[in-house]
């Protein structure tokens, strides 16, 4: 049957997932998600090829230097396109814009996690994990004490969850993977009390899902994954999700509010001016398989229903998106399906249309996006990755649309992907914790912190 329940090799834990690659049953605490599905540890683990690899475009382009008259061409063209580039190689570096700092540690390790700036200036690190370990520890950072304190914990630990900051100061916490089982449940924050609470859970489990605050204060979930059905890498249960539910804080109550038109994860959303919510890319699938998608559509909250509007020029996934002040949706980088790219595009609202703009001089994906107080954009770290070799990235560049170029933003101390990014009241961005990750070794989960500060003038 479709649906045979099997016994994890590693843990012992009755599964429907298996790796992609040998077949071998594995669990959500020691699968590993890359390009082609969810793999075991031991496949996932990159190797380095005996010679060189006849698929990878960089590499041919560097076995061809004394050959091909025509290399720097070919070269500028892969560049532009954003297949070939290495955060170790960067072209034309230029001069620095902003600085960074490092700030106070976290006082607990964690991978992929959430920061999420409070109305009185402090900022809330709030889950995620060590490795497959999923954790509950809140910490609270005081911009003035530069000291992060422990507050009270989540009533479920949790990593890949999603979380944004209510209108009346609350912090909600919804979905993500609690080390056994995808999670339905969310719990709300009260930083007067310093304590979690559940509230109303969700219809199903989420993880790779979206939350957005819409304009009246209730928040938007889309889509994510569970592990039910099968949209097949291999035969392993991985099923993107066309549902959406809407929160209502006053009364912690979901309410489905019908399907998205194309069911999808890891993909992005954003709020327009007019209310609306852009939802862009992700995961999704293409005839038999699970993959990067360009499909975009718009939440209308005033009908509750979503309408297809015109699709990216790239189909990408774990991508990041900003809104800007002028109301276009900047969308950056991501994963093309076997790498990372650097395209970036704007979505013009009132033409319902996507124009291609520079792009960024690093590809990268797992990144994150801040739009700074001068209107300009901050795309920070990330990783490289190409044919299931990851590498981390410490740069940062910052997007000027009046004059559509990337600026080199320097270097933070840590490189990290996945991680917790927020801006703080004085228009500086925090990075916090997220995984680092080189080829050949596992993602370590971190606890360093940096802080960016844009230039003056």
């Amino acid at each position: 049957m479709a649906d045979q329940l099997l016994a994890c090799e590693r843990h012992g834990e009755t599964t429907r997932l298996t790796c992609a690659e040998c077949g071998a049953p594995i669990c959500p605490r020691c699968m590993v998600r890359t390009d082609v599905g969810l793999r075991c540890e031991h496949c996932a683990t990159p190797t380095a090829p005996a010679g060189p690899a006849p698929r990878s475009r960089r590499r041919l382009v560097v076995a061809g230097v004394a050959a091909l008259v025509g290399l720097v061409v070919i070269a500028a063209a892969l560049l532009t396109s954003g297949v070939l580039g290495r955060e170790d190689a960067p072209v034309d570096v230029g001069p620095v814009v902003g600085t960074w700092e490092q700030a106070p540690a976290l006082q607990r390790i964690r991978g992929s996690t959430s920061a999420i700036a409070l109305p009185d200036g402090k900022v809330a690190a709030v889950g995620g994990g060590l490795g497959s370990v999923p954790l509950a520890a809140t910490e609270l950072l005081d911009p003035d004490a530069q000291a992060w304190t422990p507050t009270g914990d989540l009533t479920e630990a949790r990593r890949g969850h999603r979380a944004v900051a209510l209108e009346d100061g609350r912090l909600l916490v919804a979905g993500g993977f609690d080390g056994s089982d995808l999670l339905a449940s969310a719990e709300v924050y009260d930083p007067a009390a310093g304590t979690w609470s559940p509230t109303g859970p969700m219809a199903e489990p989420r993880l790779g899902h979206t939350m957005t605050v819409l304009a009246d204060g209730a928040v938007l979930v889309t889509g994510g994954t569970g592990e039910t059905g099968a949209a097949g890498q291999g035969s392993q249960s991985i099923q993107p999700s066309a549902s959406a539910e809407l929160y209502e804080p006053d009364t912690g109550i979901w309410e489905s509010v019908g399907e998205m038109l194309v069911p999808r994860f890891e993909h992005t959303a954003t709020p327009l001016p007019d209310g609306r919510v852009l939802i862009a890319g992700g995961q999704g699938r293409q005839r038999d398989e699970v993959a990067p998608v360009a499909d975009v559509e718009l939440y209308d909250p005033n009908t509750r229903t979503f309408s297809r509007t015109a699709p990216m020029l790239n189909a990408r996934t774990d991508h990041a998106a900003a809104a800007l002040d002028d109301g276009r949706v900047l969308v950056v980088g991501g994963d093309a399906g076997d790498a990372a790219i650097a395209t970036a595009e704007l979505f013009e609202p009132a033409r319902g249309s996507w124009s291609e703009v520079a792009p960024m001089r690093q590809p990268r994906r797992g990144h994150s996006v801040t739009l700074l107080e001068d209107g300009t954009v901050l795309a920070a770290a990330g990783e490289f990755f190409v044919r299931g070799s990851r590498t981390s990235l410490a740069s940062a560049e910052r997007y000027d649309p009046a004059e559509d170029v990337w600026a080199n933003a320097g270097e933070m101390g840590c490189p990290r992907s996945e991680h917790g990014a927020a801006r703080l009241a004085d228009g500086t961005v925090l990075l916090a914790a997220g995984d680092a990750a080189f080829p050949g070794n596992p993602p370590i989960a971190q606890s360093c912190v940096d802080v960016y500060s844009p230039a003056s003038g």
